[in-house]
């Protein structure tokens, strides 16, 4: 989002601005339930600019998603199977859980064809050995399912002494687990 002090200016900032907005937005919404006006609020521009640089706001979240996407996508094929992600980066997985998504334009499908691949690779294994695929199907389950309800995880758990960070250290690392299982 954009300082309050400082409007963007300029196409470079305010298409950013725009994005980034909607990359937040996402992250407690579906885009469904956000006006362009709200998305234009938040990010601190002219409603006017949405439509100027991207012509709906559907094509801003289009855009905010495929870079979710990327970003997600680079990471797994970076670590192959990796750790649940309990950082405050994990904002495209939380994106992507409380996303509604048509069936034609569905993110979720490449986004697990990288995740095979990229495991396969990793691992030296083929694409299609089905131990390769569960493990996939787990760790992509636990991405997103935290991703959807990590806050409600961690204050529901804080009732019980929880520390935040101890706890999603502590969740990222039972998570690898599935490497050696």
């Amino acid at each position: 989002m954009v300082d309050d002090d400082q409007p963007a200016r300029g196409p470079d900032a305010v298409r950013r601005a725009l994005i980034d907005a909607a990359k937040t937005l996402m992250g407690m919404r579906s885009p469904r339930q956000v006006s362009g006006r709200e998305l234009a609020q938040v990010a601190g521009v002219n409603y006017g600019l949405i439509h100027h640089y991207f012509g709906t706001k559907d094509n801003v979240f289009a855009e905010a998603v495929r870079e979710s996407t990327e970003t997600m996508a680079q990471r797994w094929d970076a670590g192959g199977m990796i750790p649940l992600n309990t950082t405050d980066d994990a904002a495209s997985y939380r994106t992507f859980a409380k996303l509604e998504v048509d069936e034609i334009q569905n993110p979720m499908r490449e986004l697990i064809n990288r995740i095979v691949a990229g495991q396969a690779t990793h691992t030296d294994r083929d694409a299609t050995d089905p131990e390769l695929l569960a493990e996939v199907a787990i760790a992509t389950a636990l991405q997103f399912g935290w991703g959807a309800f990590e806050a409600d995880i961690l204050s529901a758990l804080e009732e019980f002494g929880a520390e935040q960070d101890a706890l999603r250290q502590r969740v990222s690392e039972l998570s690898l687990r599935l490497k050696t299982d």
